[in-house]
């Protein structure tokens, strides 16, 4: 069931893509959307994007494409014992990473998943966190659209939601005047363990699909969402595995990025049967990489446009559409 099944409409009442709102990094908005302007921050948890919706009494939790979420049932009961207002209800959902890297963490909820759990993640469930950061009703969210500005929808949609249950909370916020502040938030976020850090305006009102000035990043390094066109087999060690995977980049080039961290030898190995059963089949096979969606980390982007040191992290099972 998709979120708009959920909520009694066509499955395809909205696209993937314009389920809800993005991100875009800071630095790749225009500047005439950024100058004279007094900004919210806020801590980016690294984690994976939900919808939490509170709908006739149930509640689900959906992936940013709309998708349901799988092995979520602890977390799930928590929800519940907080009675949440009904809406959409956005957050992180998040693990530590001593229990689990993002990686294993995106895969183990997967909406796509068909394999049970491994014995030793089995109780996965009751370390997952939520992070709640914004809201809209659920007139809002099916009309794509919401008038109220940040604020008020923080105030009146997230405002109710308590703390009584472990791993649940609510994001606040920091006024952020000028850039300099900006920039020494984001590094104070990251020298903490986070991701870095969401810059909002204040002002703006809620639109799907819509991915710029309205809500915007500043993480560690530079990621991008890339669609995976290729891979490479290991040596040694990664010989039957997977150790790169190739990606379309900007002005056609193809760019190579080894597995970082939280790929596990393991998960290189089914990586690399999964592409092997796909090509005796001639169809597609659960876990082969070719054609979807990875965040793309690396340590910066040259003034040439080369990324310097890349790694692979997480599946994006979340996105269909590619950052370039």
């Amino acid at each position: 069931m998709n979120i708009f099944e959920f909520l009694g409409l066509p499955k395809d009442h909205r696209a993937e893509n314009k389920v809800t709102q993005f991100v875009k990094h800071f630095d790749e908005v225009v500047e005439k959307h950024k100058t004279g302007k007094t900004f919210l921050g806020q801590i980016k948890k690294d984690g994976v994007c939900s919808l939490v919706v509170v709908y006739g009494g149930d509640i689900r939790i959906f992936s940013r494409t709309g998708r349901e979420f799988t092995n979520t049932d602890n977390l799930l009961s928590r929800l519940y014992w907080l009675n949440l207002a009904e809406g959409v209800h956005m957050g992180e959902m998040w693990m530590p990473k001593s229990i689990m890297s993002l990686e294993e963490l995106s895969g183990a909820v997967n909406p796509n998943r068909v394999k049970p759990l491994k014995p030793e993640l089995a109780n996965m469930s009751f370390n997952l966190n939520m992070a709640f950061f914004d809201g809209v009703s659920i007139e809002e969210f099916i009309e794509g659209t919401s008038k109220r500005d940040y604020m008020a929808r923080h105030r009146m949609q997230l405002g109710p939601i308590g703390s009584s249950e472990a791993g649940v909370e609510v994001l606040g916020y920091h006024l952020l005047e000028t850039q300099q502040q900006i920039e020494y938030f984001a590094e104070e976020a990251i020298k903490l363990g986070e991701e870095g850090i969401v810059i909002r305006d204040p002002r703006a009102d809620w639109v799907a699909g819509h991915k710029g000035y309205r809500v915007m990043k500043k993480v560690r390094g530079v990621d991008y969402d890339l669609r995976c066109i290729g891979w490479e087999e290991g040596k040694g060690k990664y010989k039957n595995r997977v150790a790169n995977l190739l990606f379309s980049w900007k002005g056609g080039v193809t760019i190579k990025a080894m597995l970082g961290k939280g790929w596990t030898h393991e998960m290189a190995g089914e990586m690399y049967e999964a592409i092997m059963e796909s090509n005796r089949t001639n169809r597609y096979t659960q876990g082969n990489p070719i054609g979807h969606i990875f965040q793309v980390y690396a340590l910066e982007e040259s003034s040439k446009g080369k990324l310097r040191l890349v790694k692979v992290g997480e599946k994006r099972h979340d996105k269909t559409v590619s950052d370039v």
